[in-house]
């Protein structure tokens, strides 16, 4: 009776790959370099499969967004008769649309992959802004605005099963970002 139970069990708690999920949920940070000022944020993206995902091409539908706290910079031109500028900056963004994989080993353990998606993204930015010339008053500029765009985001990625669950982990070039997502298939 106890082998039984403990073999019901098992088959419940660990999931196998044949009954593999197709949704899959990242998260992690983002990254954007200007001048010599580096702003951060963090990204989260939820995929769905939209053929098995046991091929060498995988092509899923996906939905996220981004958020950044407001971040302060400041920066003196490089030329010091030239002055200083500052500010904060502050973005937050939905995105949705396809992506593509490609695999070499579709059925490893451990399987590297490149990708394309194609997204259509609504953002919003807030900020503020000042320049200091020399022998001249500050200017101060306050910027409130949203725009829409769609984007291709190239990036690379491995995928890993481990104890029966799929993980990812994904970098991709988003505009003029780095995202550095790291994602589990759900047990659904």
């Amino acid at each position: 009776m106890r082998f039984f139970i403990v073999g019901v069990a098992t088959l419940l708690l660990v999931p196998s790959a044949a009954a593999q999920s197709r949704w899959t949920v990242s998260a992690g940070p983002e990254w954007t370099p200007v001048s010599s000022v580096t702003f951060y944020g963090a990204r989260l993206r939820a995929e769905y499969d939209l053929i098995k995902p046991t091929g060498p091409l995988r092509l899923r539908f996906e939905a996220g967004g981004f958020w950044s706290p407001t971040q302060s910079y400041y920066d003196s031109f490089s030329i010091p008769d030239l002055g200083s500028f500052g500010g904060t900056r502050q973005i937050f963004d939905l995105q949705f649309g396809l992506s593509a994989a490609l695999t070499p080993l579709p059925r490893a353990r451990f399987s590297p992959y490149v990708v394309m998606a194609a997204v259509a993204r609504q953002s919003w930015r807030r900020g503020s802004g000042w320049v200091q010339s020399p022998g001249a008053p500050v200017q101060y500029t306050r910027s409130t605005y949203s725009a829409r765009d769609i984007l291709l985001q190239p990036g690379i990625g491995i995928r890993a099963r481990i104890a029966g669950r799929m993980f990812q982990v994904e970098m991709r070039r988003v505009e003029h970002s780095n995202a550095l997502l790291i994602g589990t298939s759900l047990p659904f």
